[in-house]
């Protein structure tokens, strides 16, 4: 587990990130969707029996001395994870209890807006190594990071699809890497001019995936893009009897309304009639 060059995190600036345990090693993070669901990445269980996991939740210290968990119901992969390039790397954990939610412990919002250019302040976090010597801690780490534009990503990594976002710092020596895979990558949106003060609300955009070496400026992290699998998630956790349901919080949405395409129907036969 690896966030390189970052600082000690307190779980209740991240209160949505989780541990992830295999036979009582620390294999992946997380994030809480729901009292019933956590998000992470498909890679991470390719060879895991649900039976093995617990999921720790509500600290910054995989170590301290009294660390809550809880088993894990069900592992589900996409159906479509190509574990060559990494593609559709999302992975859905049903618990076998539901969370409590407090200061330590709350869902992560998710979000359908895709510009890179709407978001800004994003952060990676995770527990691991903390330096490129590989120097363990059991403290959660954050780091900050900036979203690159999909062609730039592309230009540096020819296996980069549209089901991916990168992230990196203009500065060597501070990234997420390998083993901080399926934590989250949460960012803030910019502030619109003119506009009434809005709480600053932290949305996940990415799963920590992959890269190419570690830390490097111009080598970015790369990460799902978790706006691409809104439905599925929808599906899947309906699917399950736990519905986990995605409220819109882009402005534009309003025009996948029914009763607007209906409108615009009329308004169009009107038009050419």
């Amino acid at each position: 587990s690896a966030v390189i060059g970052g600082d000690p995190a307190n779980i209740t600036e991240f209160p949505w990130q989780v541990g992830i345990l295999d036979k009582g090693s620390h294999i992946c993070g997380g994030s809480i969707l729901s009292e019933w669901w956590i998000l992470s990445a498909s890679h991470c269980f390719e060879n895991t029996n649900h039976s093995n996991l617990a999921i720790v939740h509500g600290t910054d210290n995989l170590e301290a001395e009294e660390v809550e968990s809880v088993g894990v119901d069900l592992i589900i992969i996409h159906p479509d994870y190509d574990s060559a390039i990494y593609n559709n790397d999302i992975a859905l954990l049903l618990l076998k209890t539901p969370l409590v939610f407090d200061v330590t412990r709350m869902p992560v919002h998710l979000s359908e807006v895709t510009d890179t250019q709407a978001w800004t302040t994003c952060w990676v976090t995770g527990w691991g190594v903390t330096s490129l010597t590989f120097t363990k801690t059991s403290k959660l780490q954050k780091v900050k990071l900036d979203l690159v534009q999909w062609e730039k990503c592309f230009h540096i990594f020819p296996l980069f699809t549209t089901n991916m976002i990168c992230a990196g710092s203009s500065e060597d020596g501070k990234d997420a890497c390998q083993g901080d895979s399926g934590g989250p990558l949460v960012c803030r949106k910019k502030k619109k001019k003119k506009k009434k003060k809005k709480k600053n609300t932290w949305y996940q955009l990415g799963i920590v995936s992959w890269g190419k070496g570690c830390a490097k400026k111009d080598l970015p992290g790369v990460y799902t893009k978790v706006s691409n699998y809104l439905p599925w998630i929808n599906g899947e956790t309906t699917q399950a009897g736990m519905p986990y349901s995605h409220e819109p919080d882009s402005g534009q949405r309003w025009l996948l309304s029914p009763l607007v395409i209906l409108f615009l129907y009329f308004l169009t036969l009107l038009l050419f009639w």
